[in-house]
This record gives C-alpha cells, structure tokens and sequence, in this order.
C-alpha cells in the first residue's frame, strides 16, 4: 500500500491546500477536455475557491450557458436519473466494499476448506480437527454437492435431441466428469439412493471418501481432543 497516498479530507494547512487546489484544477481540466474529445460528449466545470473569491468557468461562458439551457429542459426524471450527491455517492462505494469483502471472505473459507481436504488426504485423523472446522468442512461438502447436483439436472435437460439411453448416459458421465475435474472432486457423488444426495452416504473428493454423516460423528467424539 502506498503510505504517502493523499487522505481524503480537508487539509488544514494553509499552503499545502492551496498547493493542491492549483494542482487538481489543472488535472481535473486536463482529464475533462480528454473526456470530451476522446468519447465525443458534452461537459462543463464550475469551480468556485472562496478564498481567493475565484470563479474558473470551463471551457467558456457561452458553452457553459447553452449545456445548462439545455439540461434544465430535460423532464425532471431524465434530469435526476444518474444524479449523485456526495451522500448517495460514498454509499455507492461502501456497497461496492461490501461486496468485495464479501467475496475475499468467501475465497479465504473456500481456500481453508480445501486445505482441510488436502490434510484428510493426506491421512490427518479427523480426531485431530477442531469439531467447529468440521462442521463448517461438512456444510461446504454439502454446498458443493448440491451445486454439482443442480448442475447435473441441468446438463440432463441440454442432453441432444434423438440421442439414445446409452448416448443420453455417455453424455452426462462426461459431462459431470467434467464438472467434477473443475470442483477438484474426483470419482462424482456416491449415493446409495442414486439421486446424488447425501442421505445415506456421501461421495469422493480427491481420492477420499467422504461420508457426511459419519464424519459429522468422528468430529463430534474427538474433534477438539488435543
């Protein structure tokens, strides 16, 4: 992160304001005739500095007048329809913040999910887990299940026209072999129901298999244990 980044608020200094008003007009005028000249649209700017009782009009008066003559005919609704004030502006932002915290968090539980996979795999005891870890371990299995479930129903529906049973079934083995290569699963849901779920059974991920209800019960008789 850049530390010598420019905070956002009022600077109180008397210079480094000044220096830094003089410094974003010319910038913000620069980037403003770019605008204009590069995506061929119409803008103005109204700067006005009460300390130095300056009014900076851009790119003139005339033009200046003619875009708001021209704005203030507009319907209300056109004219309010893409209008931010700073308020509406900054909770904009925070929305878009929220949103990308919400899917780092998501990104980091995938990655700690996966990590707990690979150490099952790899023979870690499940007596050795924290039971808090294998719930949330088991609950992410069952999400990416009905995931790959739902995805398989999906394929079903898009299987061609006029294909056989044998060509149907071909069809949808490889298709959910596919998905199961993407999701790191390997072997597909093993059910024995048939329909997918993990009801009674549970299924192979990574060579190991996975047996919801039997792991939920490991976890709950040692998983804190040290």
């Amino acid at each position: 992160m850049n530390n010598n980044k420019l905070k956002t608020a009022w600077i109180e200094d008397e210079k480094s304001r000044k220096a830094c008003y003089r410094k974003r007009k010319i910038c913000l005028l620069k980037k403003l005739n770019e605008l204009t000249i590069l995506c061929d649209v119409s803008a103005f700017v109204i700067i006005y500095c009460p300390e130095k009782d300056e009014l900076v009009v851009w790119p003139s008066r005339p033009v200046v007048q003619e875009l708001l003559e021209k704005f203030l005919r507009l319907p209300l609704a056109d004219q309010y329809r893409k209008m931010l004030d700073q308020k509406a502006y900054l909770k904009e932002r925070a929305a878009k913040i929220q949103e990308q915290i919400k899917k780092a968090k998501k990104k980091n539980h995938e990655m700690k999910m996966k990590d707990i996979l690979h150490k099952i795999q790899e023979g870690k005891p499940l007596s050795e887990f924290e039971t808090s870890d294998l719930i949330d371990f088991v609950l992410f299995l069952e999400e990416k299940m009905l995931e790959i479930q739902e995805r398989v129903e999906l394929l079903e529906r898009h299987v061609p026209q006029g294909a056989g049973d044998k060509e149907k079934g071909k069809e949808i083995e490889n298709n959910a072999a596919n998905i199961a290569r993407n999701e790191n699963i390997s072997g597909g849901i093993c059910s024995s129901n048939n329909t997918g779920r993990n009801e009674k059974s549970g299924f192979r991920l990574m060579g190991v298999n996975i047996k919801v209800g039997h792991l939920l019960h490991e976890g709950n008789n040692g998983g804190t244990q040290n």
